[in-house]
């Protein structure tokens, strides 16, 4: 998508703006807060926030022609800087100082501005026929933009607004995502009621939106994002459990287990979640926390079983040998053992199969080295079948070394027919007499 001069100076302003000094801010508000209390007291109007309306301070028709005036003269102003960065953008000539100053100064007076002002000045750049319709949406977007931060709710109502009115199509989608996590954290459930009701303005990103919505609250609470999952009617539940178990951080995964407990999951969506905690930031960046919770009291064994079972080598990359390590002195001989020890070490030999290699070489005998050779094997088999049929060859006698063997056969067959014939032959292989 070309991105116009006009809207590349708007992301520069936006850029620079939020970049300014917060102390000056800071100072700045201040002076003008003193200003307006000691207007106040020559006016006699009241500086508590408590006092009671008066009629007094409601502002004269006067004072409102005044504001529509500056208002319409503020979207005369940006329309006549449209012209320009069009212009510009025609010539292929443009002062950055200059245009960022610009725009910076525009984006202070918007921060001024109330809903009901933006409301007018979008209005009036609709109705304004000297520029073109992109720069007019441009140029809308960056003023809902501004006042998003401080009143999402605001900015949602104008998106709604204008999406029609100025045929926004899908560039108001790219927005609502930004403020609508705004909105949520200030009002989850607010938030998700509007999502709910605005669901036609939302197209294909609906999904995506409920589910970063979800995560949103999630910082706050577990329990409240679990619950939303139901009240958003998220077609793909699962997706969700997932990404909110995805997203834990150490120190919060008691709080997630406790959210799950408290929204009474189904068995399957329990499993879903817990399994995907597997792959979480507490699970990937911290193995000494993450091995002594699961070895916790606080965790049962059926969803200790659950997480090991999520776990793969690319969640546990940079301490593979630390969590194959643990998994092999734990008490209990179980399945999820087996498969979570299965699954690190397979995606470790594809990576690096000589590092895997001298791992296994260094371990006992015992159950958990028989699962690592027989793995190890497995995963070499179509690369490289003779060291396969190398490893395969330390394996006990039984079923699984067996066919083992004859799937290192066969992808020999399909690289070296006479080695194949000799390995066959060497390990009692039966090969079948071809059609």
């Amino acid at each position: 998508m070309k991105i116009s001069l006009l809207i590349s100076a708007i992301i520069v302003g936006l850029a620079a703006y939020f970049g300014l000094d917060q102390k000056e801010k800071i100072k700045v508000l201040t002076t003008e807060w003193e200003e307006l209390k000691t207007t106040a007291v020559q006016k006699n109007i009241s500086t508590d926030p408590k006092a009671a309306f008066s009629s007094q301070r409601v502002r004269s028709d006067s004072a409102r022609a005044a504001r529509e005036k500056a208002i319409s003269d503020f979207a005369s102003e940006l329309a006549a800087f449209a012209q320009k960065m069009e212009a510009a953008e025609a010539d292929g000539d443009v002062d950055q100082a200059e245009m960022q100053k610009e725009i910076v100064g525009f984006l202070e007076t918007l921060t001024n501005m109330s809903p009901s002002d933006l409301k007018s000045l979008i209005k009036a750049l609709a109705e304004d026929n000297s520029i073109e319709d992109d720069s007019k949406r441009e140029l809308v977007m960056m003023s809902i933009m501004m006042i998003s931060s401080e009143n999402p709710e605001a900015a949602l109502a104008l998106i709604s607004e204008s999406s029609e009115s100025l045929k926004l199509g899908d560039r108001h989608r790219h927005m609502l995502p930004m403020v609508i996590g705004q909105y949520a954290a200030k009002d989850p459930q607010a938030a998700a009621a509007w999502v709910v009701e605005n669901s036609d303005q939302l197209g294909d990103k609906e999904e995506d939106l409920k589910t970063q919505l979800i995560l949103t609250v999630a910082q706050k609470s577990f329990e409240s994002a679990l619950a939303m999952i139901t009240t958003l009617g998220l077609e793909d539940k699962n997706q969700s459990y997932s990404s909110l178990a995805i997203g834990v951080k150490a120190g919060d995964q008691t709080k997630f287990l406790a959210a799950l407990d408290a929204n009474k999951l189904t068995e399957e969506n329990r499993k879903i979640a817990l399994g995907s905690l597997a792959n979480s930031a507490f699970i990937k960046e911290n193995f000494q926390a993450a091995s002594t919770w699961l070895d916790s009291p606080e965790l049962s064994e059926t969803d200790k079983a659950t997480i090991l079972n999520g776990l793969h080598y690319y969640s546990v990359r940079d301490s593979a040998k630390e969590w194959l390590g643990w998994i092999s002195q734990q008490e209990n001989e179980s399945e999820s053992n087996d498969r979570a020890t299965r699954q690190i070490l397979s995606g470790w030999t594809r990576e690096n199969f000589v590092a895997a290699g001298e791992w296994i070489q260094t371990q006992e005998e015992g159950p958990t080295k028989i699962t690592a050779v027989k793995t190890y094997a497995e995963t070499l088999t179509p690369h490289e079948p003779a060291a396969a049929a190398d490893w395969a060859v330390t394996l006990p006698d039984g079923p699984e070394r067996t066919q083992l063997l004859r799937n290192i056969h066969s992808s020999m067959k399909a690289k070296d027919l006479e080695a194949a014939s000799a390995f066959a032959e060497e390990h009692g292989i039966t090969v079948e007499p071809a059609e």
